[in-house]
């Protein structure tokens, strides 16, 4: 009996890692790079879950996406999950490689970090890219491009996409301010 026990502990830890391992994915940046987001949340370390939305119709879209093209939420066992819109990727990505790559290391910022604000996540975003090569003249000419395009924004993200914009610069300026004192 104690060996059945401890066979069926055996198979049921190797199926919970085999299932953690398959819900976390790599996400492919501009340049080929694959990433993950590494979080920890309660002492427990590993990656955000990524579920890539695929959908036939509008109305099976998830919802939790809303009106964005990627968001994170905190699934039913309190974990990070970054669920980005496969086919909003699938049109748009060859054509604005920096705005996915931001809109990645924007949700895995808040796959970290919970709490952070949106400014705080475009913020950490924009280094992120900036420590990986990512953040040349032309990417950020393309994001400052797609902030300016966005008229109306809750106002957790500044009212507007140019405001949006305005104060993710000053949270840069503001970090490389600290970092060279």
């Amino acid at each position: 009996m104690k060996a059945f026990f401890y066979t069926c502990l055996r198979v049921t830890i190797f199926s919970m890692l085999l299932s953690a391992c398959s819900q976390a994915s790599a996400f492919t940046l501009s340049n080929g790079e694959e990433v993950q987001c590494p979080v920890t949340r309660h002492g427990v370390a590993g990656f955000a879950t990524e579920i890539w939305n695929t959908y036939a119709t509008p109305s099976d879209r998830n919802p939790e996406l809303g009106r964005a093209v990627a968001v994170m939420r905190l699934d039913a066992n309190d974990w990070p999950t970054i669920i980005i819109d496969a086919q909003a990727y699938q049109r748009t990505a060859k054509g604005t490689p920096a705005q996915w790559d931001f809109v990645y290391f924007h949700e895995c910022a808040h796959a970290q970090k919970p709490a952070l604000s949106e400014i705080g996540a475009n913020c950490a975003a924009y280094f992120d890219m900036d420590s990986r090569g990512l953040m040349n003249f032309y990417s950020f000419k393309e994001l400052e491009s797609a902030h300016m395009g966005m008229m109306n924004l809750p106002m957790e993200y500044g009212g507007s996409g140019p405001q949006f914009w305005h104060q993710t610069l000053q949270c840069v300026r503001k970090g490389r301010e600290e970092n060279l004192n």
